[in-house]
Order: structure tokens, then C-alpha cells, then sequence
């Protein structure tokens, strides 16, 4: 991937386009319980026996890609959009194996990646989302326009946001919601500079996984930054980012975006 080098970028960038789970947050602290409790529950009324059930739920959520303990597995379906064909043989191959219906599994899937109906605001009640705030409030203060892009939906979208206390620092969203193409699509960068009256050049980006840098590189944005809070593939991450760093917190340290 090609990006403005050190010198070329630094104090050129204006804008900054965030993703949400698993860059703001540990994704697996947050969706990992809420996604176990919600296929338990899912699969309550089958004939499975508990022993199958555990498995069946156990293998169900490295599909995902992350589990009850907060272990993420980068090649799931929610860090990996782009392999639609690949994750659906997996779920065929998960409903054959526990001689369950593809229908059901089907629904199931399709409110997860909803993320509806799940508990959300109640599972967020009383977290903490340390480093979030200081750095919104550091980039706005260096007048950086501020955006998220996520292929989640605007409802959780704004939940997580006012949770964190961040809303009045975010003045462009996108989500699954929006007529905008989903990453790595860089429809919703293009937009960005639309609205914003900047160059893709003069736009970092903030995520947690591959298909974020390959939104990144898509876009032509100037600046790429992973984290490890997501999908946690650092191999893949530290070949495709310009920068990696363990949290977003973290990122308050780079020489470029924060001289």
C-alpha cells in the first residue's frame, strides 16, 4: 500500500476517518458476551444436548469471530466482510453438523450483524472506554474534521457514541444504514472530502482491520493507522498500516498525526 511518507504527511492531514468496534473500543470485551448470550438463547428450544450446545455455541462465535472470553479471530465474518461466500459455507457446514435448520441459523445471523435486539445500552451501562475521550478531545482541539464510518448500525452507532461522550466532536457518520457502499469501499471517504473540502491526501484513517486499510488504500487516503483492540491480526495489520499501536490511546503518540 502506497501512503504519504513521514515527512509528506506530517501537518498535511486535516481530517481523520475513525471505525468504531474494535478501534474504540476492545471488541471482544464489548460483543463477545452479548453475542454467546444471544445464540444461547437462540438455541434454547433445540434438541441438542448441553454438551453439543456448548460446542455448538463455541463454534457459532469463532465464526463471528470473536467468543465469550473476549478472544477475537481475525478471519471471522464481522472483521472480514468481504469473504460473504466463504463465511456462509461456514454456516452451512455448522447447521449440518449440528442438524440444524440453515433457516433459522440464517435469521440469527442476519440480527447479529444487525446487532439488534442484543442488549446492547444495558451491556454498556456502566463501561468504561478509557483514551477514547482524550483522543477526540486532542483532535479537535488541532482542528482535525472528525468522522466514523462503520458497518454498524446508526442506532448502536449513536448509543456507543453518547456513551463515550463523544457525539459533539463527530460532525460525519456512516453506517450499514446510510446509502453509502460499505468498506472497503471508499465511497464514504470520498464523501467525507466532499463535504469537508479536503483532498483524500489529507485524510488519516483509524481501524482495527485489513479491510479498513484496504479502505484506506482504496480511498487514497494519506494516512493509515491499525490498532489491536479488534481483530488483533498483527501480521496482516503491520503489512498493510503505515503505523500499529496497541490501543487507541496509543495512537496520541504518533509522530504524525500528533506532533
Amino acid at each position: 500500500m502506497e501512503f504519504f511518507s513521514y515527512p509528506t504527511a506530517m501537518g498535511s492531514l486535516k481530517g481523520i476517518i475513525f471505525d468504531k468496534d474494535g478501534t474504540l473500543f476492545d471488541y471482544g470485551e464489548v460483543w463477545g458476551p452479548v453475542f454467546s448470550q444471544a445464540i444461547a438463547k437462540g438455541l434454547a428450544r433445540s434438541s441438542l444436548s448441553e454438551d453439543r450446545k456448548a460446542r455448538c455455541i463455541d463454534d457459532f462465535l469463532k465464526i463471528l469471530g470473536v467468543d465469550d472470553k473476549g478472544n477475537t479471530y481475525p478471519d471471522g465474518i464481522i472483521f472480514r466482510h468481504d469473504r460473504k461466500i466463504t463465511a456462509t459455507l461456514r454456516v452451512l457446514m455448522l447447521c449440518f453438523r449440528y442438524h440444524l435448520s440453515p433457516f433459522m441459523v440464517g435469521r440469527a445471523m442476519f440480527a447479529f450483524m444487525r446487532k439488534s435486539d442484543l442488549g446492547l445500552e444495558k451491556r454498556i451501562a456502566n463501561m468504561e472506554f478509557p483514551g477514547v475521550r482524550e483522543v477526540f478531545e486532542e483532535a479537535h482541539r488541532r482542528g482535525y474534521s472528525l468522522g466514523i464510518v462503520t458497518n454498524d448500525t446508526m442506532s448502536s452507532t449513536r448509543i456507543f457514541l453518547d456513551r463515550m461522550g463523544i457525539s459533539q466532536y463527530i460532525s460525519f457518520i456512516r453506517t450499514k444504514d446510510s446509502s453509502t457502499h460499505p468498506k472497503p469501499n471508499p465511497a464514504a471517504i470520498r464523501e467525507f472530502c466532499e463535504e469537508k473540502g479536503l483532498e483524500s491526501q489529507e485524510v488519516a484513517i483509524v481501524g482495527d482491520t485489513i479491510v479498513d486499510m484496504e479502505f484506506a488504500h482504496l480511498g487514497k487516503a494519506g494516512y493509515a493507522v491499525a490498532v489491536l483492540t479488534g481483530s488483533g491480526d498483527v501480521e496482516g495489520l503491520e503489512k498493510h498500516a503505515d503505523a500499529v499501536y496497541p490501543t487507541l490511546l496509543d495512537v496520541l503518540s504518533d509522530p504524525v498525526l500528533f506532533p
